[in-house]
């Protein structure tokens, strides 16, 4: 009834008689009746708004009734009333702004199970890479032309270092080329040469033990294993991590406690005393080791316990039907890869400006093209000279999981020399050994700290606060 009231003041007819829309649009074309049509919508908004004071009381509206205020004190009330409500439109701009901009929040969620969550990589590394005795005992090994001389080779393989020392400076004297020849001669890459010149797994680990129970660390078998890998440090040898092979899932782990997860016997494997300690790095298994990575150094005579706290990030259902750049977020699906993964995609980015610069791909970065030529001794003054560079590459594309777990680290070790005693028996007969060292790396606790996104609110919610506040 009110509606049909209205557009009789508008339009000047029932609308039950009018034959239609367009008859009333092609009357809308003659100017005489546009401008009638003009004065009767003032009126009809004029006289909706005063039958709206009359019969409501929300927001002060009824204080502006003509048998209630008069004058001046009318313009006051009624620039009171417009002031509240642009500062309700203003207020629900912001909050409109707020959610459009970041429209999802962080929660604590329930704990999960360990048994729900994968235990993390092991790696072990040596922050020297060349070692002098082993390249000597290297390079006797290898086919070298008569008019080059082995000391010019041994100095050229030190290029090596390049790749992964922060502070090689580069020599006076390119003795690369020399080495670079014989490698060539010999058909050896710049990662076989730089493995047999330095630590290895049969160095390092010497035995091996899941909880109680010890197992071969070379054995085949796809997860109770330590193989070679490379990380940021260059040669290392790593437990619960094969970046070779795409299909590996990492397993989880169902003890936690200091009498649970790996422990690592071994020797520092320095020649002639020189001990320079080793590198155990924490990081998730299916991530490449950067030096963004949690670490722990140990040192010969030692025995290290290392702790692990993983924490999970998910994301509701809601957040993942929000577009890319609203959830801040990405899954596999996203990107119609088989595993998505933030950091791949950083090293990718990366990789690329490498190749951009030095036209090949260092020997410890994992090389997804096949096109993409290894790094030879000669490019290492490049790749040394843009390292900086290379480092702060921004990745816009590359955003985080929507899933993903992350491995804080606590670690705190016992001398073995000055106290002469092991924590388990099953060391004793290693005590020893000279530059033995121990690596206890186990869960905290028995479950695990969940974070998960969620959305501030839903479309209704925005409105009904939006409403609210304009009111």
């Amino acid at each position: 009834m009110f509606l049909r009231t209205w557009w009789q003041k508008i339009s000047g007819s029932n609308p039950l008689e009018s034959p239609s829309l367009q008859h009333f649009n092609t009357k809308l074309l003659n100017p005489k009746y546009r401008q009638d049509f003009t004065h009767r919508l003032k009126l009809a908004i004029s006289d909706c708004f005063w039958e709206y004071t009359q019969t409501t009381k929300v927001s002060g509206m009824w204080l502006l009734r003509h048998d209630r205020t008069s004058g001046i004190s009318r313009w006051i009330w009624s620039l009171v009333l417009t002031s509240l409500l642009l500062l309700g439109v203003y207020l629900s701009f912001q909050l409109w702004l707020k959610f459009y901009s970041y429209p999802i929040l962080n929660t604590v969620s329930s704990d999960l199970a360990i048994t729900d969550v994968a235990f993390p990589g092991i790696t072990i590394c040596s922050p020297k890479l060349v070692n002098r005795e082993r390249v000597q005992r290297y390079i006797n090994t290898l086919n070298i032309p008569l008019d080059i001389d082995p000391k010019d080779v041994a100095a050229g393989l030190e290029y090596i270092n390049a790749f992964t020392d922060q502070n090689w400076k580069i020599p006076e004297e390119e003795n690369f080329q020399y080495a670079d020849k014989v490698l060539s001669i010999n058909n050896i890459s710049i990662y076989e040469a730089a493995k047999n010149v330095s630590g290895s797994c049969n160095d390092f680990v010497k035995r091996c033990y899941w909880g109680i129970n010890e197992f071969p660390c070379r054995q085949q078998d796809e997860y109770l294993s330590f193989i070679a890998t490379t990380s940021f440090l260059g040669p290392c040898c790593s437990f619960n991590y094969n970046p070779k092979n795409l299909s590996y899932v990492p397993f989880s782990a169902n003890i936690f406690g200091i009498d649970g997860g790996l422990t690592i016997v071994g020797v520092e494997g320095s020649e002639r005393n020189l001990s320079t300690g080793l590198i155990v790095l924490v990081h998730h298994p299916m991530d490449y080791v950067t030096d963004a990575t949690s670490s722990v150094t140990i040192t010969s005579n030692s025995e290290s316990f290392v702790e692990i706290s993983p924490t999970v990030q998910s994301s509701a259902t809601e957040v993942l039907e929000l577009p890319k750049n609203k959830r801040d977020c990405l899954i596999s699906d996203d990107l119609e890869l088989h595993n998505y993964r933030q950091a791949a995609c950083s090293l990718a980015c990366q990789t690329e400006a490498i190749m951009k610069t030095c036209q090949c791909v260092p020997y410890h970065i994992p090389n997804a093209k096949d096109d993409y030529r290894e790094c030879k001794l000669k490019d290492s003054a490049c790749y040394s000279i843009h390292y900086d560079e290379f480092k702060s590459v921004k990745c816009e594309n590359c955003l985080p999981n929507c899933y993903d777990v992350t491995y804080s680290t606590l670690a705190y070790k016992t001398d073995l020399n000055l106290h002469n005693y092991s924590v388990s028996s099953h060391y004793q007969t290693d005590m020893n050994a000279r530059d033995t060292f121990i690596v206890r790396a186990y869960l905290t606790k028995q479950t695990v700290p969940a974070i998960r996104k969620v959305v501030v609110m839903s479309w209704i919610g925005l409105l009904c606060m939006c409403a609210a506040k304009s009111l």
